[in-house]
Formats: structure tokens, sequence, C-alpha cells
């Protein structure tokens, strides 16, 4: 009997024990899930043409006041936080971003508060609604992944002519990757809207461990068939900050061998608890 209760015991920790080093992946598979929740919400919803949408109409003349103001108030970081503008009708998202090269689909909120990038990419406050415009930068931010959450953790893996993306409420975007920088955070001059260009810029932490010191950033244009040359410089690779993809498939390898034991263990304490049920059927 003793050793029935032992075995037992030993079955339910390991149990929790693989429960507990799963659920990161739960968490991922939950966000995931929410995510697509809010695209689908926002890919049903009653799309009004934007020359007779107030909203649009709005965003262009905020695009156009960032810019004529040379975003002078892009200093700190409750700058990042304020929304460009407020959304109605209890909307939360203006859209979405796509990259498929990042196995990326996240809905684009408004402000970088903690709270939208626990969901999902913010637009940082002053820089540009994403609109397909000329005189503007659209900055996307999103964790280097959170709580076992990726957002923007395989963002490495981008080169240049790689695809990104943008859905607004009123049409596609498509853009291209130009150019790849790693930056210090009050960098401000490097993140601003660079005149005649449509572009939109993805940032995040770098490297993926050691609590993101500096931000990995990375250039797209609107994409009109243009041919996209990759310049000297323009990776990662070539500049002297330390890559993170070895970080971060390491991570993995180890997630998955810390996996396979549980397993193992699991499997065998199963084995011995069934062999000691059938011993003491026998007595």
């Amino acid at each position: 009997m003793k050793r029935k209760l032992i075995n037992l015991l030993g079955f339910i920790l390991m149990g929790i024990g693989i429960l507990t080093f799963l659920s990161p992946d739960f968490s991922a598979y939950k966000q995931q899930k929410d995510a697509d929740k809010e695209i689908d919400a926002f890919e049903e919803e009653a799309k009004v043409p934007k020359d007779k949408d107030p909203l649009y109409q709005e965003s262009l003349i905020y695009n156009q006041k960032i810019y004529q103001s040379g975003q002078g108030d892009l200093k700190d970081v409750w700058s990042y936080k304020a929304a460009p503008i407020r959304l109605k009708d209890q909307k939360e998202s203006f859209g979405y971003i796509k990259i498929k090269k990042m196995d990326v689909k996240l809905p684009l909120y408004l402000g970088a508060t903690l709270q939208n990038m626990r969901k999902g990419a913010a637009i940082m406050g002053e820089t540009s609604l994403p609109l397909g415009t000329k005189n503007s930068n659209c900055v996307i931010a999103a964790h280097r992944g959170y709580e076992g959450i990726p957002y923007f953790r395989e963002i490495e893996r981008l080169k240049v002519g790689d695809r990104v993306i943008i859905k607004n409420p009123w049409e596609r975007l498509d853009y291209r990757v130009t150019k790849i920088k790693v930056i210090d955070p009050y960098d401000m001059d490097k993140i601003l809207i660079q005149k005649g260009k449509d572009m939109v810029t993805l940032i995040t932490c770098h490297p993926y461990r050691g609590h993101g010191k500096y931000r990995y950033v990375v250039y797209c244009i609107r994409d009109h068939g243009q041919k996209i040359v990759e310049k000297k410089n323009s990776t990662i690779k070539d500049t002297h900050f330390q890559s993170s993809e070895w970080d971060i498939q390491r991570e993995k390898l180890c997630h998955m061998i810390g996996l396979g034991i549980l397993l193992i263990f699991w499997i065998i304490i199963i084995k011995n608890w069934k062999g000691t049920i059938r011993k003491g059927g026998k007595a």
C-alpha cells in the first residue's frame, strides 16, 4: 500500500511538472487565439470607403500634423504610449500586421502601453498611422517574447526584400524590408519620418536576453514592385552587435530536451505504478 501511494504521488507530481513546463506554450496558444479572435472581428466589420470615413480623415490630419511639426513631441516613453487618435464604437485595434517570414499575425493597437503590448503589436505614439501615404513612418513595437509568447521574438529571420503586410480599416498595404539596424533606445532620429517615403518600421528589444539594452529596428518601404537591393551593413550579422539567433535556438532545444526527459520519467513512473497495482492484485 505504501509503495502504491509513493508511486501515485510521483505520478501526480510529474504530471504537475509537465503542465508547469508547458505553461508558456499554453500562454502562447491562448494569446494567439485571442489575437485571431480580434483579427476576425476586425475583418467582419462593415468597411466604409476611406473617402467617406471620418476616421480616415482624422488619421490623415494626424499624419500631416506630426510630419509638419517634425515629430517634436517624440521625446520620452509617454509619447510612445499615447494613442495617436481615439477609436470610437468600442473598437480596439486599427487593423493587424502579418509577417509570413516570422510566422506572425498580430492585431495593431494604438499606443505602446503595457496592456496593448500584452495583446499584440502597438503603433507608437507620435509616429504615423499606416495609411499608405508619403511622408509617413508607422513605428510598430512588440515584445521580443513575453511570458512564453513569441510576438517579435523571431525578428532576426527578416532579411532585405522580405514582405510585411499591414491591413488597416480600409485596405491592405504591402511593404518590403530595406534595412536593418540596432540602435540605442534614445536614438529618436533613427525612427523619424523620412521625406517623400511611405514607411513602416518594426522595433523590439535587443538582445533577446540581457534586458533589451538596445533596439532592433527593421525599416520597410511600400512595395510598388521596385527592386530592393541589399546594401552593406544591412543585417545584424554585419554589425558589431551580437545576434540572438543562437540564444533563441538554444532555448527551444533545451525546452524540447527538458520536456522529453520529463515524459520519459513520467512513463517510467506509470509503468512502476501499474506494476505495483498488478502485484497487489495477485496478492
